[in-house]
């Protein structure tokens, strides 16, 4: 969802340079810590002093299936299996517990697949082949929606993005600017 922003935002301001990569929670910290990064988003709230850390944006989590698969139970889920990606067994916990109280676990869930790349985790749903957790904005961002199904009613997980950078260091003005569009861009999309 962030990277057509980021785009429309380099295309007003030519002079801007994106650097926008997709990584792990773990890996976003630490590349903010060693000033790779002026600024991550992390679905974890990081606990370091050297770290400025703040609420960014709500996410909620999608329990995503093939579009002709039906989901009422845990049973089904173990029949379809997972589609892990870095983030997926976190964010699977958060929402199967809610969703499933009193499962087994998701180490009882067959493992279907796995990719480290975002604009690839639903093509193997889309197949049939499982189903997988994502934010929201992630499933909005997929070519073939006709494809895939959100399942359930159950209660919402809604992760916080957190915004990191070096505690010691302000935002750069061109930072704060960016920051400054993404948040008047986001306005409506939190709101749905």
């Amino acid at each position: 969802m962030l990277h057509p922003l980021l785009l429309g935002i380099q295309e007003r301001e030519r002079a801007l340079t994106i650097r926008h990569r997709f990584a792990p929670d773990a890996e976003i910290v630490q590349s903010v810590l060693d000033a790779r990064f002026e600024v991550g988003l992390s679905t974890t709230r990081p606990d370091d002093a050297r770290l400025s850390v703040t609420p960014f944006l709500h996410e909620p989590l999608e329990l995503i299936v093939p579009a002709a698969s039906e989901v009422n139970s845990w049973s089904d889920l173990e029949r379809l299996g997972f589609i892990d990606h870095p983030d997926g067994m976190a964010m699977a916990k958060r929402l199967l517990s809610l969703r499933f109280p009193g499962n087994p676990g998701l180490s009882h869930l067959p493992i279907r697949g796995f990719t480290n790349q975002i604009a690839l985790i639903l093509e193997p749903v889309a197949r049939g082949l499982g189903f997988t957790v994502l934010p929201r904005y992630a499933r909005q961002a997929f070519r073939n929606p006709e494809q895939i199904l959100v399942a359930g009613n159950g209660p919402p997980v809604v992760d916080t993005l957190w915004l990191l950078h070096r505690s010691e260091w302000p935002l750069t003005v061109r930072m704060r600017k960016v920051l400054s569009n993404l948040r008047d861009s986001l306005q409506e999309p939190m709101a749905q």
